[in-house]
């Protein structure tokens, strides 16, 4: 499951609760996967986008596109 997502995926947990939906073209490898799910056991509750760019700031899917 590593390398860019092609398509939006959502993750779940082991009760088939959501963690997070990570968007298109969201790099996704191993550490990324660890610092998900710890984020994810200290909130107690699912990642909203908000968290996923505090986790991950540089990563570019995660930045608004305003259309004009």
């Amino acid at each position: 499951m590593k390398g860019k997502l092609t398509e939006p995926r959502v993750i779940t947990d082991y009760r088939g609760e959501p963690v997070c939906i990570l968007p298109v073209g969201f790099y996704f490898t191993d550490d990324r996967w660890q610092a998900i799910w710890e984020r994810f056991e200290e909130k107690d509750e699912a990642l909203s986008h908000e968290d996923l760019r505090a986790l991950f700031p540089d990563e570019p899917s995660l930045v608004p596109h305003i259309r004009e």
